[in-house]
């Protein structure tokens, strides 16, 4: 008996639906990031490879809960970017339902696979790059700041941005890869001289020292600190 052939194509929302599942299984069964050996002890942590191999199939690249599994998840996944995030989630608990998971949810818990620091750095990068400060804060205007006069050169988690026209392609600032001997004061004086103020909106009013001091706390917090925190002492 001879079959019908099978259309070249699967109708557009089949082929949603299975790169949604495909990409759900991978994030939680892939296994990319298992605990690492004594061999390996010694080697930095980057808790932003964690997240984006093992997190952002659900919660999105950017955090807020639009990644590509959502379409076939019955529960909707945290929006860490949104203010309920802010007020509700304290590290303690996000650090426990990421090692158990979540019953009756996608979130399956990652503590056989990440170790506790692995685990820990994950949520702490999870909670300085996506979920907002404290409204009227320093570290809310510094944010401000970042994404309206650096984000755009300097990439919006400091990953570093190709050039536009007439302007030079700004460096990465995310972790391990700003060299350790440059300090919070070095960062200032640079964020201060004129070919920084030229390269963006803070053209027109050049930022005070205080506020350049508030944008190097957020960018070293957010993007550099909680990485090299996470690197076991020898």
């Amino acid at each position: 008996m001879r079959h019908a052939p099978l259309p070249d194509r699967a109708p557009t929302k089949a082929r949603c639906f299975w790169i949604a599942a495909a990409a759900l299984w991978l994030a939680g069964c892939a296994g990319i990031d298992a605990t690492p050996s004594a061999s390996t002890a010694a080697a930095a942590i980057d808790p932003a490879r964690i997240y984006l191999r093992n997190c952002s199939a659900c919660h999105g690249e950017r955090g807020d809960g639009r990644g590509l599994a959502q379409s076939v998840l019955v529960t909707t996944p945290r929006d860490f970017t949104a203010d309920p995030a802010r007020v509700n989630l304290s590290r303690e608990y996000m650090i426990a339902i990421v090692r158990d998971g979540r019953p009756h949810t996608a979130m399956a818990g990652r503590g056989e696979r990440l170790s506790q620091p692995q685990i820990e750095a994950t949520v702490d990068f999870i909670r300085a790059a996506f979920i907002p400060p404290e409204p009227g804060s320093a570290l809310a205007q510094a944010r401000s700041t970042y994404r309206q006069s650096c984000a755009r050169c300097h990439g919006d988690r400091g990953q570093g941005a190709a050039g536009r026209a007439g302007q030079p392609s700004g460096p990465p600032l995310a972790r391990q890869r700003v060299r350790s001997a440059l300090g919070a004061a070095q960062m200032t004086e640079a964020i201060l001289r004129p070919v920084h103020s030229a390269a963006g909106p803070s053209a027109a009013a050049p930022l005070a020292p205080a506020d350049a001091v508030a944008l190097v706390d957020y960018i070293r917090s957010t993007f550099i600190e909680i990485s090299s925190a996470s690197v076991p002492k020898p």
